[in-house]
């Protein structure tokens, strides 16, 4: 009897604890572990510890104030594109950018994309607004004034010069003096820029009817030597086009049929080499030729 007492006051004794530690609130490790237990048997481990964070949205690297470094870096990156001809498929590499360049990367070069759409026969004032426009639908404020201000500043001095020099209602004198006054005004590198295009335009327009002396005088010895050959090239050239011209003109008198062509292409052989003969049939605008 003193032993079921016992056994009996055990058993209540057991129900008792079961029931407190039901009441508890389940443990920190329990509830992980319980949670855990749910995710795919599959899964890697550093996988499921980064699973919260990979769920989050991405976020970009901050990089600082928009500067003209990153266009410099744009840049470098279709170069490096072109040189691994990977150009045309440029969207499928944005991920060689860091983060906070990849959505600049799209709107610059659909931008590029709609500059090789304006049209050739704008004026300058036209060019100069379409450009402004353009830059406008693919960029903010802030990064027009970091990458194109330099640039757009340049364009508004070009537009200036085109006007004066359009300008009918001034003497040359008159214009000369204005550009004369508006180039005095600008940073010396654009000073010497201009100058330097100024003097390319200047010799395409009168080296062919200076002597080396002239060229000389004015460009030095080194490049009026070059010049003087390249004279001498294109005096060569016109000659022996006039030649064949000439000798063409009197085989097509005196002769018919196939022999004709015979002899213009022995002619064409003896006058000229076949990189040259390429050349020659643009010139004269043969349909035939290379048959």
């Amino acid at each position: 009897m003193r032993h079921w007492r016992l056994l009996s006051l055990s058993c209540i004794g057991l129900c008792a604890w079961l029931w407190t530690l039901a009441g508890q609130p389940a443990s920190t490790d329990t509830a992980h572990v319980a949670v855990s237990s749910e995710r795919p048997v599959t899964e890697a481990p550093h996988t499921v510890e980064q699973q919260p964070h990979a769920a989050m949205p991405a976020q970009a690297a901050h990089c600082g104030a928009v500067v003209k470094a990153h266009k410099h870096q744009l840049d470098d990156w279709i170069l490096a594109l072109q040189s691994e001809q990977l150009e045309q498929n440029w969207a499928h590499y944005t991920h060689r950018l860091p983060l906070c360049l990849q959505a600049l990367a799209h709107d610059y070069m659909n931008y590029k994309k709609a500059l090789t759409e304006v049209e050739n026969t704008l004026t300058v004032h036209e060019r100069f607004e379409a450009l402004q426009t353009l830059q406008g639908q693919y960029f903010s404020d802030e990064v027009i004034a970091a990458w194109f201000a330099d640039e757009n500043r340049w364009n508004a001095q070009t537009l200036d010069r085109w006007q004066i020099l359009s300008d009918q209602s001034l003497s040359e004198q008159a214009r000369r003096e204005l550009i004369d006054a508006h180039i005095s005004q600008l940073p010396q590198e654009e000073r010497e820029t201009i100058v330097a295009t100024q003097t390319l335009i200047t010799l395409k327009q009168s080296w062919q009817t200076m002597d080396y002396n002239q060229l000389s005088a004015r460009y030095g010895d080194e490049a009026a030597e070059r010049l003087m050959q390249a004279k001498q090239t294109q005096s060569d050239w016109a000659q022996r086009v006039a030649d064949y011209k000439q000798q063409r003109d009197v085989l097509l008198a005196s002769q018919d049929g196939l022999s004709i062509q015979r002899e213009i292409t022995a002619l064409k052989d003896a006058l000229f080499t076949t990189n040259e003969q390429k050349r020659l049939a643009v010139v004269l605008s043969e349909p035939g030729f290379g048959e």
